[in-house]
């Protein structure tokens, strides 16, 4: 029997290359936004946007990595390893056909997406710039994060952590290049952003195929399977329309946010990207207990399943309980390294206070929603999480907009919101039902 101590180590071995993979690609987005906050305000809020659209392709992308999770988990708990290689090989193709229309979409169609969020002229052509030349690279992170997923399902995950540093290098360096028209390059603003972001993502595949041609436990069966990529889907859909339906809640309070104003809208992009830091190790946490929630039910123990996910939990609260009192605590430090705009920073600050004691039950969400996934049990968090984030978080706010002058009681909307998600997200868990699910 495995001793409390040696669970939170395993839990936490897991996580933790997890936790710093996905703070890697918070700062990739960080170095961007300091980057281009030198330009101007403008810069700032559009591409700041544009990130918020750019992190909507995972709501996409989830139809592929929760399915090919949840499948390579169970096959590496039942020590299925062909299986799980043709998982990988069925996700990887099916990643590609779905990336196409929607970089098609987004490169001849970005101005529309701003248009329709009411923003600024100025926003609006420098938001089309950065995502349209961003959308290039959608095939490479489709497939990128197929293979990702299959390594996280069987708890390698810090192969993805070395990759995401090779990547963050790669992508400093263009930055400064691209952006500022070093070397002979010209100056290409936000372009240049989008543009080395793009030409990092290719460089990150290439090194992910080679592991997985080379080290990986997961060799790629190259078979036409397709009963496994039904189930794959199959199990991954509800997780894919949770994603789609949530991720445009984002969207639509930025929306709401851009009604005070431009200072607002970039204040509240700079918090995001701060509370990006704390959101990480929830992240992290989330892929843990999706595959040990995963290889527990595939290796036929449930209720060590459970105890495992419950030690995620408990871990990622513990984390981003710390980081959300530093938010709090600090907020004017934390802003001004994006901007000197005093009104940016002062928005900003509102977010982070307000967002800074929310991190808990935040960390609840995430971990409990990625254990429920992990076993299969998409349906109810589908129906938990979007009927929470529209109908207790947008609502609210949009009905608010019209009777105040300030963004901060759309923050305390979201706040509240995340209280009760985490409520009812636990009783699920804790009723048992997720361990008998088939997939």
């Amino acid at each position: 029997m495995i001793r409390l101590n040696d669970r939170y180590r395993r839990v936490l071995a897991i996580s933790m290359p997890a936790v710093f993979h996905n703070f890697m690609n918070i700062v990739q987005s960080m170095v961007d936004m300091l980057f281009v906050g030198r330009i101007s305000s403008v810069s700032l809020a559009s591409v700041g946007v544009s990130m918020q659209y750019t992190t909507m392709l995972y709501a996409f992308m989830s139809i592929v990595y929760v399915g090919t999770n949840v499948l390579v988990s169970r096959f590496y708990g039942s020590k299925e390893m062909d299986r799980a290689g043709q998982t990988v090989y069925m996700m990887f193709l099916f990643s590609f056909v779905i990336s196409l229309p929607l970089m098609y979409f987004c490169v001849f169609h970005s101005p529309f997406l701003f248009e329709i969020l009411g923003t600024d002229a100025e926003v609006v052509r420098d938001g089309a710039i950065y995502l349209s030349t961003y959308s290039y690279a959608m095939p490479a992170l489709f497939i990128q994060g197929v293979l990702f997923s299959g390594l996280n399902a069987i708890g390698q995950t810090k192969v993805p952590f070395y990759i995401s540093i090779f990547g963050n290098l790669i992508n400093v360096v263009l930055d400064w290049v691209l952006i500022f028209g070093k070397f002979g390059f010209p100056e290409m603003g936000v372009q240049g952003a989008a543009l080395a972001t793009a030409i990092t993502i290719y460089c990150q595949l290439a090194v992910y195929i080679w592991y997985y041609l080379t080290f990986s436990e997961i060799r790629i069966v190259s078979k036409w399977d397709l009963t496994l990529l039904i189930r794959g889907i199959r199990v991954a859909v509800p997780a894919w329309l949770e994603r789609i339906v949530a991720h445009p809640s984002y969207i639509v309070l930025s929306a709401l946010v851009a009604k005070f104003g431009v200072d607002a809208l970039a204040g509240y992009q700079v918090g995001l990207r701060i509370e990006g830091l704390a959101f990480m190790p929830g992240v992290g946490f989330i892929f843990a207990s999706m595959a040990l929630v995963g290889q527990g039910i595939g290796a036929g123990k449930p209720d060590e399943a459970e105890k495992d996910a419950t030690a995620a939990v408990i871990s990622a609260s513990v984390i981003m309980g710390v980081l959300g009192l530093l938010m709090a605590v600090f907020p004017h430090g934390l802003a001004r390294m994006f901007t000197d705009n005093e009104a940016t920073i002062e928005n900003a600050v509102w977010y982070l206070r307000i967002m800074g004691i929310s991190q808990v039950p935040l960390a609840v969400c995430f971990v409990v929603s990625g254990s429920l996934r992990g076993a299969g049990d998409t349906n109810v968090t589908f129906y938990i999480n979007t009927v929470s984030l529209w109908g207790l978080r947008i609502l609210p706010a949009w009905i608010l907009t019209f009777y105040v002058t300030n963004s901060v009681w759309v923050y305390l909307v979201a706040m509240i919101e995340s209280v009760v998600r985490a409520g009812i997200l636990l009783v699920r868990f804790r009723s048992g039902k997720w361990k008998s699910i088939k997939v």
